[in-house]
């Protein structure tokens, strides 16, 4: 998956105009109630992202994870799913891939994200992500919030 996207980034045409935003992270929502009551559900942090074409892009950035810790990400996203909304928003819908740092008690061995995504915005660039990673095994997945704005 990371590969496909990354290869379709490489294909994109260069005359795209790319759209380059600034991510706030925010707060999740765990999946698992025990998750809820024992882990960190406030998670401040700053990334970028840069859209190459309407379905393809890539993000990085860093934010405390639930465990109170310093996480540093880097993701590829694709975004196959174009919906229009009313006011004039539109909907993003696609996955996200990619390497992130800071879990090496639930995983240390797989450093690896991946996730759902929607990404909604307004005309001018503002809007919001919501990122959706599963259960997986004994760990809790979540929801979680970024709060976008264009540069």
């Amino acid at each position: 998956m990371i590969l496909s996207a990354l290869s379709l980034v490489i294909a994109s045409p260069v005359t795209l105009a790319g759209m380059l935003s600034l991510d706030l992270s925010t707060t999740c929502i765990h999946n698992r109630a025990e998750a809820r009551r024992s882990l960190n559900q406030v998670n401040p942090g700053l990334g970028v992202e840069y859209q190459f074409t309407p379905d393809v892009g890539l993000s990085g950035g860093f934010y405390r994870n639930s465990f109170r810790r310093a996480s540093v990400y880097a993701l590829a996203t694709w975004t196959p799913l174009h919906l229009a909304l009313p006011a004039g928003l539109t909907a993003r819908i696609g996955v996200a891939g990619g390497v992130v740092s800071g879990y090496s008690r639930v995983n240390p061995f797989a450093p690896f994200a991946a996730a759902a995504l929607l990404a909604v915005r307004n005309p001018q660039g503002w809007g919001i992500n919501l990122v959706a990673v599963p259960n997986i095994a004994a760990s809790s997945g979540f929801v979680g919030l970024q709060l976008v704005a264009p540069l």
